[in-house]
């Protein structure tokens, strides 16, 4: 499904407008809505190409030097007042297109944003040339080693909160024995992120940066909340976020972190650009992007290439979505890695002895769902695992059955599950079972003549083998429903006490979505809301929407002070006038001068390099010409 950024809040009615809009100007009416067209890579392009001067003078502004396409609207002003009016043309014509859209705060202050979708593509038709350095073919070295995957370091802290209990302290941070155990588990290291800490957290400390940053990105996805003094998982968020594909749950993090982490500077958003448009398993220089990026237009400072080194590619290094090398000379160069985003496809191998070797394209779940009863280690692309007694006979105990854990070991198998497997896991299981804890439900009667009577009825008799007193008796979870059942059918109302709201909470909780993260990166537009508005051409041009109408739309003929100020104003608007005369000839031209001369007045009109003097006396009717930009 395509999104444009901020549509959603535009009513139907001004989303009808600027498709109007859009048939009037390149005859577009095929049905398709405005984020079809907007989200459409050949429109734009097709549009950039078509664009007038003042528009794509606009969208240089916005797609150069406005971070995110964001821009407040006393800065645009002052842009204005400095470069003229045709940027407010330009921005009227993009407004009612729906290229950018107005954004206000609750108290009033307002400002424009281009959404994302189109800004990217915008930004490409921008970069007209590629500069390409060519790389060596080997694969280059570099003194900090790639993540292995920021999914799996995800994983590895939501499995421990799985088997372990993380208190807060007062203050809602993390006691440092827990961070001390959770830091093994990642490969993302502070080396990997200092360079864009130090910048966007500054207040971190040394040693818990990495495992801050998976935390709130767990944070962020909706996976894990602090609720009642702890951190725990919300189970249903994390079910879901395992389910999905590879390329759906790398791009769900590439949004987040491009969203939330991404400095604020256009020329780091055109650097994003570049390297989402950079082909797989080649090598880029980031000198070479580098220079593309002020080849366009954008204002980059002189250390550019460095700061997008440290600051952002050694935080995807880190999550295992790029290599990185640097050649003989010194230069840094980069690539993806293709294989967060390969399509899952490979099943685990399982010898004699219980030991488990998991390919890295075994589906997420699967690995989650095994790791339940299989203690797990990460080791470079593979992960391995060892069925052992303990883990398997304390999932017994949760309510798990050896069938279930064959058959997980069975499901994503290459190969038949070893005859050993099977006894060994059934030989823990009467090991576990000597004595059980099973959970169930008691029922119980007003008196015993009540449960006398269900006695005597034959539905009833398969629930009533465990009577623990004269009134009560104990059914098993999964028999509850049906009971309840049985007893409204024939006339008895059970009190129901009220369950936890635990579940409840979890569920409202994974329907609002990802809740700010561990910190706050606080962003220029933040606050500011999409407004649901369709401007009128001239707006923000208060000089030429001040005129009167009757001046611009036609021919009128004028008291001679009222045409003297038309004049005048024409002439300090710099616009043009069409003026009939007496003997009907029309003559046109901006008006520069209108001064007396011996009783008479007269106007001097501009027309290319020469200028034309006409007295007032002689001008029969007259109109101003609104530039044709303005349409």
């Amino acid at each position: 499904m395509r999104i444009l950024q901020g549509v959603e809040f535009l009513s139907q009615t001004t989303q009808e407008h600027m498709l109007e809009e859009h048939a009037k100007r390149f005859g577009i009416k095929d049905g398709r809505t405005l984020t079809d067209l907007l989200t459409d890579p050949l429109f734009i392009d097709t549009y950039w190409k078509q664009a007038d001067d003042s528009e794509k003078k606009v969208i240089r502004l916005f797609v150069t030097t406005a971070a995110r396409g964001f821009l407040r609207k006393k800065d645009w002003e002052k842009i204005v007042l400095h470069q003229g009016r045709i940027l407010s043309v330009g921005l009227n014509k993009l407004r009612r297109l729906g290229f950018i859209l107005t954004v206000r705060k609750m108290w009033g202050e307002i400002g424009y944003m281009m959404p994302k979708e189109v800004r990217e593509r915008l930004t490409l038709c921008l970069i007209t040339e590629r500069h390409c350095t060519p790389a060596p073919a080997k694969t280059l070295p570099y003194y900090i080693t790639a993540g292995r995957g920021i999914h799996l370091d995800l994983f590895g802290v939501l499995s421990f909160l799985r088997e372990t209990d993380v208190p807060l302290t007062v203050k809602g941070s993390i006691h440092r024995r827990i961070l001390q155990k959770m830091t093994p588990l990642l490969t993302l290291s502070d080396e990997h992120v200092e360079g864009w800490a130090s910048y966007s957290i500054p207040e971190s400390k040394e040693g818990e940066m990495a495992l801050a940053v998976v935390i709130d990105l767990a944070i962020r996805l909706g996976l894990i909340r602090a609720r009642g003094g702890q951190l725990v998982l919300e189970k249903l968020s994390v079910a879901k976020w395992l389910e999905k594909g590879q390329e759906a749950r790398w791009n769900e993090l590439f949004q987040l972190i491009a969203e939330e982490y991404l400095p604020h500077d256009s020329w780091w958003d055109g650097l994003l650009v570049l390297m989402m448009e950079s082909k797989s398993d080649e090598w880029h220089s980031i000198n070479d992007q580098i220079k593309t990026l002020a080849d366009t237009g954008f204002r980059v400072p002189d250390d550019a290439a460095s700061l997008a080194v440290t600051r952002w590619l050694h935080l995807l290094l880190g999550f295992g979505w790029l290599h990185m090398g640097t050649t003989a000379e010194g230069e840094v160069y980069w690539r993806w890695n293709s294989l967060p985003r390969l399509a899952i496809e490979e099943r685990w191998f399982i010898d004699p002895a219980g030991v488990l070797t998991i390919p890295p394209l075994v589906p997420l779940k699967a690995v989650w769902e095994v790791s339940r009863f299989c203690p797990l280690v990460f080791t470079g692309d593979l992960i391995q695992g060892e069925l052992q007694a303990k883990p398997l006979q304390s999932y017994l105990a949760a309510g798990g059955k050896e069938e279930d854990a064959m058959d997980i070991l069975q499901q994503y198998c290459a190969h038949p599950l070893p005859e050993s497997i099977g006894q060994m896991i059934r030989q823990w299981g009467r090991e576990a079972r000597q004595i059980q804890f099973e959970p169930m439900v008691r029922v119980r009667t007003a008196h015993p003549g009540i449960l006398e009577e269900l006695k005597t009825l034959e539905q009833f008799r398969p629930f009533l083998g465990f009577p623990i007193s004269s009134t009560d008796f104990l059914i098993a979870p999964e028999q509850e429903k049906e009971v309840t059942a049985l007893l409204r059918k024939y006339g008895y109302t059970p009190y129901m006490p009220k369950k936890s709201t635990e579940d409840q909470a979890a569920r409202s909780h994974a329907a609002e979505g990802g809740p700010d993260g561990l910190f706050t990166i606080p962003r220029p537009w933040d606050g500011f809301a999409v407004e649901n508005t369709f401007p009128d051409c001239l707006e923000g041009m208060h000089q030429l929407s001040s005129l009167p109408k009757m001046w611009t739309q036609h021919f009128q003929s004028y008291h001679p002070q009222t045409m003297r100020t038309l004049l005048q104003r024409a002439s300090e608007l710099g616009l043009e006038i069409e003026a009939e005369m007496q003997d009907k000839k029309v003559r046109a031209g901006i008006p520069r001068q209108v001064s007396i001369e011996m009783g008479y007045w007269y106007v001097f009109l501009e027309v290319g390099n020469k200028k034309q003097r006409c007295r007032l006396d002689d001008i029969h009717r007259v109109r101003i010409v609104l530039p044709e930009y303005l349409y």
